[in-house]
Parts: structure tokens; C-alpha cells; sequence
């Protein structure tokens, strides 16, 4: 039997109110949760015994948050959307960055390093010429250092005694630079001042996520996907990592493809790896609606490859050597792997019956990804027209896979997929937020002399759920968001 209009008016104004009751009462726990993390990071000084850190309980509390998050969304899938749960949602997440912006950084120390390179910047000097032990003279430069650079790293405090890995020169690209350069510039050698900076990419991607929303004609209220993410709230605005910044150049590129300006598209993606180098995994997948155009897919290039070499132009004239970051990041490293662990073993066990050195592993592994990556994108890129939907759809499989395959799955680098599960939201992938987590655990493990416990075994307690879910997903071809919860 037919209903009337006025009783499904009805029926859906008040699956509204019940959707709003539960989200006023989820984002006041998901702030309460966050003002905790930023009561235990008073437990965090830098300097002080790892084993009297609140690790466990900074974990509890992010699973915790982890876990509400995901009954939010759920709940918000299958809710109507009105302006006033929007305003709602962008509070809230407001409210979560607010209230992490004077808290003591837990665990990481990153930010000092991005503070040293936008003094060394702000004073004209290249970020890339000199480590920080080589300023310091903790180690023989190649190259006399500047007077007025010594200077710099005696005006810095702690800052730059502080730089984790001082040995190396820094690995981040010429535009993720400016933006620590704009930190120095607002108030130097300030962590608070970063977190401003940072604050405003953050605002600018929530700009940009609602557009394509709206553009896409999707339900505003999916953008709390992005914005009352907790891992991202933990990892920008009290860990102080900068990898937000390189996603409004890649949104802007996913939008103009979607609008099917391709030579804009492909420009953005060259900003876009002057912040973070791992973009260029979407150059085939954004501009291949451009083979139709071959005029706009030309001028996409070229502004692709002249963006890219005007980043490596200060980079270039300081080699790739032992004391470059970017190799010896694309060599060695590698942390709280999961995909990549199962590639390394093989390969050490093959070229150990070949009779050459299993360190060789590493290289073979590493080319394994390469190879299994490219055809991921082979494979997103296949079809030449495809609408804007499933544009953002093939970008989350390569990013996706990119972080899966990664060698170093960090926490924070789990953000680069965010804002494309937006678009799509996935169980699997959301699942993320609240099991990387666990990743906190390896401080106290190591401390304890116990780290391949978590290297061999807790580790997969991360990854095991997700790629479980993961596969039951794709093999039951739930792939789009349904009115009744997540896919």
C-alpha cells in the first residue's frame, strides 16, 4: 500500500530528530574523549621516562574515540541531512581541534623538525643544503656552513638539538617548506603557530570536501566522515604532523577532473607533490578522462612535469647521497608494516637460496610494491569515461593501496585516504581510525627491550580486521553507501 505524502513527511521528520538527538549526544562524548587526551598529554614532556608515560591509557582513549566515531558515521549514513545537523557537525569538529591546540605532543616529535626548516627558509637559506648536525658541526659538512646559520640554530633553543634523525637533510618537498616557513614567519620556533597553519589547510579541505559533496549531490552530513575523525584530530593537532597539507591540492585536482578540466587537474597534482611526494600515483587515474581531449591532456602534463621540476630544482644541486632524506627514506625504512612484511620475507628467502645477501630483501620488496602498485593503477585507470563518483572511488583504491603496500604504514598517513572515504565510505578502511592506535604500543614495547613482540605479532592486530573485512566487502560488491549503514 502507497503512503501518504504527509505521513512519510512525517516518518522522515522524525528519523531526523532521533539521527540529531544521537549526534548531540556522540559529539559531546567524542569532545569529551578529546579533552582527556589532552589532560593525559600532560604525561607526555618531552625528556621524560617512556615507562612513565600514559601510553595504554592514550591508546584506550583513542580506540575509545576510534570506535564512537564509527557509530556516528553509521548513524549519520542513514540519517536526513538538514542545515542544522551540518552546523552541527562542523562545530563539533571545531570544537575537537580547539580543544587539542595547547596540548603536549604525545610520542612524536616530527614538528621539530618542520619548525628548524621553516627558520632556515624564513632566513634564505636552502632547507636542503646542510643537516641539522652540520650546522651544529656534530658532523663534517661538505660545505663551510653559514655564519648567520650557526646563528640561527643558537637562536632556536631546543628546537633544533630536538630534530630526530639530525643526521639526514630534510625530506620535504619545496611548498610543504613554505608552510613551515609561514609558521616561522607568524611566530617563530612555535608549535602553537604550526598548529595554526595547519589549522587552516584543515579548514580548506573541509571547504573543498563539501563542495565536491555538493557537487556530487551527496548529503552534506558525510563530510563528519573527514571532520570528527579522531585520528586525524590526534595526529594534525596534538602530534603536529603536516600531511593534511598536501589535500587541498589533491581535492582541487580530483574536482577540476570531475569538471573535466584536465589541464587543471594535472597542475594541482604538481603542487601537490611540492608538499608530499606520493600524489603522482593519481596522475594516470585524474587524467585519464583527458585521452578523449588530447589538447587538454598535453597541457596537463606539461604542467605536471614543469611544477615537478621546479620542485626538484633547490633539491637537485644536493644530490641523493647517505645524508639526503629522500634516500635514505626510500630505502630503509620501514615501521609498522603489514603487506610489506609478507613481500620482505620471501624476497630474503630467495636471494638467501640464490647466494646473495638477504639485505638485498629490502630492494626486491620494495620493487615488488612498485610493481603491484602500478598495477592497481592499471587497473583504476582502465576505463577512459568515468563519472565523477567513480573518478573519487578509483583514487581511494590506489591511495588505499599505496598505504596498504607501504613500508611504513604510519598512523598519519592513513589521512591521505580520508577525505576520499568522504565519497565512499568503507567499514574496512574506517576501521583504521580505530585499531592504528595500537601503533603507540611499540614505544612501551621497545622501552622494554620487547619490540618484535610488537613488530611480529601486535602488529597484525592493526591490519588482520581490516583485511578480513576488506575482502568480505569487495567479495560481497557492497561498494556504495546504502540509506541503512556503511559499505
Amino acid at each position: 500500500m502507497l503512503e501518504s505524502p504527509a505521513l512519510a513527511s512525517e516518518e522522515v521528520k522524525g528519523c531526523g530528530r532521533v539521527k540529531m538527538s544521537t549526534l548531540c549526544i556522540g559529539g559531546g562524548a567524542l569532545i569529551s574523549l578529546h579533552v582527556l587526551l589532552l589532560r593525559l598529554s600532560a604525561g607526555f614532556q618531552y625528556g621524560s621516562p617512556m615507562t612513565d608515560r600514559p601510553i595504554v591509557a592514550l591508546v584506550a582513549v583513542q580506540v575509545a574515540a576510534g570506535l564512537l566515531y564509527l557509530v556516528l558515521v553509521k548513524t549519520l549514513l542513514g540519517a536526513w541531512s538538514s542545515k542544522g545537523m551540518v552546523a552541527w557537525i562542523v562545530g563539533v569538529g571545531a570544537t575537537l581541534r580547539i580543544v587539542m591546540l595547547p596540548s603536549t605532543p604525545m610520542l612524536e616529535d616530527d614538528f621539530y623538525r618542520y619548525l628548524w626548516d621553516g627558520a632556515v627558509v624564513a632566513g634564505g637559506f636552502n632547507p636542503y643544503a646542510f643537516s641539522p648536525d652540520e650546522v651544529r658541526g656534530v658532523a663534517e659538512p661538505g660545505t663551510p656552513v653559514p655564519d648567520r646559520l650557526k646563528g640561527l640554530a643558537s637562536q632556536s633553543g631546543t628546537v633544533v638539538e630536538r630534530v630526530n634523525h639530525p643526521h639526514l637533510r630534510t625530506v620535504y618537498p619545496p611548498l610543504a617548506q613554505a608552510g613551515f616557513a609561514l609558521a616561522q614567519w607568524l611566530k617563530p620556533w612555535s608549535l602553537v603557530s604550526w598548529r595554526l597553519v595547519l589549522l587552516g589547510f584543515d579548514v580548506v579541505n573541509l571547504v573543498l570536501v563539501l563542495s565536491i559533496l555538493r557537487f556530487l549531490k551527496l548529503p552534506a552530513s558525510l563530510i563528519a566522515v573527514y571532520w570528527w575523525n579522531p585520528l586525524l584530530v590526534k595526529e594534525t593537532f596534538n602530534s603536529g604532523h603536516m600531511d593534511i597539507m598536501v589535500l587541498p591540492y589533491v581535492l582541487a585536482g580530483l574536482f577540476m577532473a570531475m569538471r573535466n578540466r584536465i589541464a587543471w587537474a594535472g597542475g594541482f597534482l604538481g603542487l601537490a607533490v611540492g608538499v608530499k611526494i606520493w600524489p603522482a600515483v593519481l596522475l594516470p587515474v585524474i587524467l585519464r578522462g583527458g585521452v578523449r581531449d588530447p589538447r587538454k591532456l598535453v597541457l596537463a602534463l606539461v604542467l605536471f612535469f614543469l611544477l615537478l621540476a621546479l620542485m626538484v630544482a633547490p633539491i637537485w644541486p644536493h644530490g641523493f647521497g647517505s645524508k639526503s632524506g629522500f634516500a635514505a627514506y626510500g630505502q630503509q625504512w620501514e615501521m609498522n608494516d603489514s603487506l610489506f612484511m609478507l613481500l620482505l620475507w620471501p624476497s630474503e628467502f630467495l636471494l638467501k637460496l640464490a647466494g646473495r645477501s638477504p639485505a638485498d630483501g629490502q630492494l626486491l620488496a620494495r620493487l615488488l610494491v612498485v610493481g603491484v602498485l602500478l598495477a592497481v593503477i592499471a587497473i583504476a585507470s582502465r576505463k577512459s569515461a568515468m563519472t565523477p563518483l567513480e573518478l573519487s572511488r578509483k583514487c581511494l583504491f590506489v591511495v588505499a593501496a599505496l598505504f596498504l603496500l607501504s613500508p611504513t604504514q604510519f598512523p598519519w598517513y592513513y589521512l591521505w585516504m580520508l577525505p576520499l572515504l568522504v565519497f565512499r565510505p568503507m567499514v574496512s578502511l574506517l576501521l583504521l581510525t580505530t585499531l592504528l592506535p595500537l601503533y603507540n604500543l611499540r614505544f612501551l614495547f621497545s622501552t622494554r627491550g620487547l619490540v618484535d613482540i610488537f613488530d611480529y605479532g601486535i602488529v597484525w592486530l592493526e591490519f588482520v580486521p581490516v583485511y578480513a573485512l576488506l575482502a568480505w566487502e569487495l567479495w560481497k560488491g557492497k561498494r556504495d553507501v546504502t540509506a541503512g549503514g556503511l559499505t
